[in-house]
């Protein structure tokens, strides 16, 4: 194998789409004006399409793929670049996934990873967008990030397996999630960023961004001044949410998926039991990326 897979890591909700965003804006375009259609460049990792690989290898495990000891025997031939349809060079994946081993299996390797982005968002106002997304309410949710063993489902698209099959990612609490991601053995360029920094220091994020692709894979952007100022144009918040009320937007759930994208939104909005609960169990991560 090759190292084809750049990966856009987050917990849901903390900002993965916006750092698509910029990256296919980046990447697939001579002008850095950006649109939802050019998502499609960074698609999710977890498809159900992905999957129909496996009923070629073992027609019984692939009926038991909700199972998640059979489905990780299958991460890494998942990530084949045949399967991810990856002609040269590497491509860009949206996941979710913890980054763990389980049964003796890794999500993925340095075989196949060129590198990776990792984004990291306040939990506090994380626990209010996941309950907005998924119609939880506002203790379940917090329930869910603070549960080791939280899985979701799969994203729905065409697939062999029947709709009766639920595969599910791995994102475990938000706390195991982030320590998988930043602190880890994989020996393959890496950038952290903070959900925050995202939307209130937009500029600089970008130029880290940039810098980073062109240390450490030799990128020379071209027309990068227009680029820089479409993208922050075309990627704020307000821009992106006219966008899919206008034109719509698949990833969405419950409602609309640019909601707020604010910081700070928990202040107002979850009680001091609530605030506390999470706090308790999170201070040491909130403690080390500024969360105060």
């Amino acid at each position: 194998m090759t190292k084809h897979i750049f990966w856009i890591a987050s917990y849901p909700k903390s900002g993965n789409t916006l750092v698509r965003a910029i990256l296919t804006s980046l990447f697939f375009s001579s002008d850095g004006i950006f649109n939802l259609q050019m998502l499609k460049h960074s698609s999710q990792f977890e498809m159900r399409k992905r999957l129909n690989i496996v009923k070629q290898i073992n027609k019984n495990d692939f009926l038991k793929l909700d199972n998640l000891k059979i489905l990780s025997k299958y991460w890494q031939v998942l990530q084949s670049k045949e399967n991810i349809n990856i002609q040269k060079g590497f491509g860009f994946l949206k996941s979710h996934s913890c980054y763990v081993s389980m049964f003796g299996n890794w999500f993925t390797n340095e075989e196949v990873t060129a590198g990776y982005i990792y984004i990291i968002r306040d939990p506090r106002d994380v626990a209010i967008s996941w309950s907005k997304h998924t119609g939880l309410n506002l203790d379940q949710s917090i329930n869910f990030m603070l549960d080791f063993k939280s899985c979701i489902e799969w994203t729905k698209s065409k697939s062999e397996l029947p709709n009766t099959i639920l595969p599910k990612a791995f994102l475990s609490s938000w706390d195991e999630h982030v320590l998988s991601w930043t602190k880890n053995t994989l020996k393959v360029p890496k950038l952290i960023l903070k959900y925050e920094d995202l939307v209130y220091n937009k500029l600089q994020i970008l130029e880290n961004i940039i810098n980073f692709f062109e240390v450490n894979y030799k990128i020379n952007f071209k027309n990068i001044d227009t680029i820089k100022s479409n993208i922050i144009k075309t990627t704020n918040f307000n821009s992106l949410k006219k966008q899919e009320e206008k034109y719509g937007f698949e990833e969405s759930n419950l409602g609309a998926f640019f909601r707020e994208g604010k910081k700070n939104q928990w202040k107002n909005i979850l009680n001091k039991q609530q605030i506390k609960k999470i706090e308790n169990k999170f201070r040491d991560f909130m403690n080390k990326f500024g969360y105060e």
